[in-house]
């Protein structure tokens, strides 16, 4: 049975997939930023940024402060296996992590693919 904890991994790994929203949350890992600033850093278009900052924001990773008409994004860490997670994608520790027990925690996530049945992969969560 799959708890709430386990679908908002599966929902930050979903959002985690794209290199581009890598490399957005590697620009936010010290301060938040503004589109226009993050699509200047990325070499991309601005509605392009928005899209996947939307992406991000709908799976709970990243959320918004509205000042006047700029829109500034920041890391937003709904859980401490995210906070984990995003700490050692942003390479940033101040990203909150809870402490670390000396006993690991493992995830099993169930991968399906066309062509092969239905398999199990350990998540180690430090």
């Amino acid at each position: 049975m799959t708890n709430g904890n386990d679908l908002a991994l599966c929902s930050l790994f979903l959002a985690l997939s794209d290199p581009t929203r890598l490399r957005l949350l590697r620009l936010m890992a010290d301060e938040e930023r503004s589109v226009g600033y993050l699509a200047e850093k990325l070499g991309e278009s601005q509605p392009k940024i928005s899209r996947h900052l939307a992406f991000l924001r709908d799976h709970d990773v990243v959320a918004t402060r509205r000042d006047g008409k700029h829109i500034y994004y920041h890391i937003n860490v709904a859980s401490p296996e995210a906070g984990s997670v995003l700490s050692v994608i942003t390479g940033h520790s101040d990203v909150p992590v809870r402490q670390r027990s000396s006993v690991r925690e493992t995830l099993h996530i169930r991968t399906f693919a066309y062509d092969s049945p239905e398999t199990e992969m350990p998540i180690y969560l430090l």
